[in-house]
């Protein structure tokens, strides 16, 4: 197997046992892959498998035509969502998606979080929009959820969870902690008086 490859598996392992140690997902709940440099395949979790019982190479690989090539377990149900991600955007090379709770809540209510956080605005590209409902794993989801993302690295999808990327797997992993931190914010603003937009104009990158 390739180098590549063997080092994207191991990075997405990694990356899928961090979700988990940092309460992002529960049990077989959310998944995460990275697009392997100059190939055309990507690696990501397997579905229906706790995190912490796989190893590296319990990680599936799977062509841009969505069809495995490695891996002895199938890929996690969303393949679609990060195989169309990937096609849309050539700058992403790493997707994470969780169910963590902040955001979900906030998805729940049928609304995105507007550019309240300097941080959101550096990191995530501005307001965290919400995909249109469709039922999980489906194509209609997939294209949903690039829609919601746009050119930006966040998005809610509503009544269950959220999807963040990067240009590799531990940026998006990092997004979604930056997200979780947004979505509070936004949450405990509303019991003082509501949160403010960021004043682009007046903002400049640290």
């Amino acid at each position: 197997m390739e180098t590549a490859v063997l080092e994207a598996m191991k990075e997405v392992h990694k990356t899928a046992v961090e979700m988990s140690k940092r309460g992002l997902v529960a049990g077989t709940s959310g998944n995460c892959s990275a697009k392997v440099p100059n190939m055309d395949l990507i690696v990501i979790t397997p579905t229906s498998i706790e995190y912490e019982l796989l190893l590296a190479e319990d990680m599936c690989v799977i062509n841009m035509n969505g069809e495995q090539v490695e891996g002895r377990y199938s890929p996690s149900v969303e393949i679609n969502m990060h195989l169309e991600i990937y096609r849309a955007r050539e700058d992403v090379g790493g997707i994470v998606h969780t169910h963590q709770t902040m955001a979900t809540a906030i998805s729940t209510t049928g609304q995105g979080i507007p550019p309240i956080l300097e941080e959101q605005v550096f990191k995530l590209g501005g307001a965290v929009e919400i995909a249109e409902y469709a039922l999980p794993g489906t194509k209609e989801l997939a294209m949903s959820a690039v829609k919601a993302l746009g050119d930006r690295k966040a998005c809610l999808l509503p009544h269950h969870g959220a999807v963040t990327v990067g240009p590799k797997v531990r940026d998006a992993l990092l997004n979604a902690e930056i997200l979780e931190r947004t979505a509070y914010a936004f949450i405990i603003s509303h019991l003082v008086g509501g949160p403010k937009i960021v004043p682009f104009m007046e903002v400049t990158h640290p």
